[in-house]
């Protein structure tokens, strides 16, 4: 059977990390999987991914494919991307806060946006080393394992806090109604500085960021509630329209609404996560 859990950080990390994954499925043995494939579709994650077996390939146009180092750190997509599994797949995934990678690493994140980064650019062989710890660690203790290498990297490096940390996560909330100048305030920084501030911590504008929030949280509602129509969906979010959502689902997900259950996306999906 695939295993798939979720663990809180440490309190330490709890500024820095929203949870940690642990997603393990083989495809030689397991008949009733779907295809090991998914489409990560426009999202505003940052993450730091274990692939501990099989090797994973990102797949950005039909018939590409790239193969993926074993430990990468990603960014926010306004594009989406292909994963294509190994047979054997155990992925560990630490889902950061907006801000967290940067906190952590102290790199301008713009070069995350839409990539996959080598960790070993940042932790050296460090990294090789605890993807061999991981391999050879039960399911069930692979959280607690990560906690610790990180919990060592956020002792050397950890960038403070400062207020536009704690508003990034404020504006993941979908129901936040504010206008830049209004989350520029609450950061306490000039409209020029928070949008310039936001690009090097987080990658992307926080215009941007706003929209797939809301793209988001429209895949979200059609899951909870699938007879709602896009139509009453998009009026719900906060589209002008049915044929606003209709250009984010273009540009974010490259296919139109009606096709949101033919797909397997981080959007919909019986595979856990990706």
């Amino acid at each position: 059977m695939p295993f798939f859990k979720t663990y809180p950080p440490s309190p330490a990390l709890s500024k820095i990390i929203r949870e940690i994954q642990v997603f393990s499925a083989n495809w030689d043995k397991e008949k009733d999987l779907p295809p090991p494939f998914i489409t990560c579709l426009a999202n505003t994650e940052q993450n730091l991914y274990f692939f501990a077996h099989d090797p994973v390939s990102v797949v950005p146009a039909v018939k590409v494919e790239i193969p993926a180092p074993p430990v990468i750190v990603t960014g926010p997509k306004y594009t989406p991307v292909g994963l294509k599994f190994g047979n054997d797949h155990l992925m560990i995934k630490v889902a950061f806060h907006p801000t967290g990678t940067y906190r952590l690493l102290g790199a301008n994140m713009q070069q995350t946006v839409n990539a996959g980064l080598d960790a070993t650019s940042f932790w050296g062989n460090d990294v090789t080393e605890i993807l061999k710890a991981i391999r050879e660690t039960a399911y069930a203790d692979i959280a607690a394992l990560i906690i610790s290498f990180i919990e060592k990297k956020f002792d050397k490096k950890i960038r403070p806090e400062e207020p536009i940390d704690d508003v990034a996560i404020q504006m993941l909330d979908p129901l936040q109604n504010l206008t830049l100048e209004e989350w520029a305030k609450k950061a306490c920084l000039s409209l020029r500085q928070f949008e310039r501030s936001f690009v090097q911590r987080v990658g992307i504008s926080p215009k941007l960021f706003i929209r797939i929030v809301r793209f988001e949280h429209a895949m979200r509602i059609k899951n909870q509630f699938p007879d709602k129509s896009w139509s009453m969906i998009a009026l719900e979010c906060g589209y002008t329209d049915s044929s606003h959502i209709l250009k984010d689902f273009k540009s974010f997900a490259d296919f139109p609404p009606s096709e949101f259950y033919l797909k397997h996306t981080s959007g919909y999906s019986e595979l856990p996560t990706g």
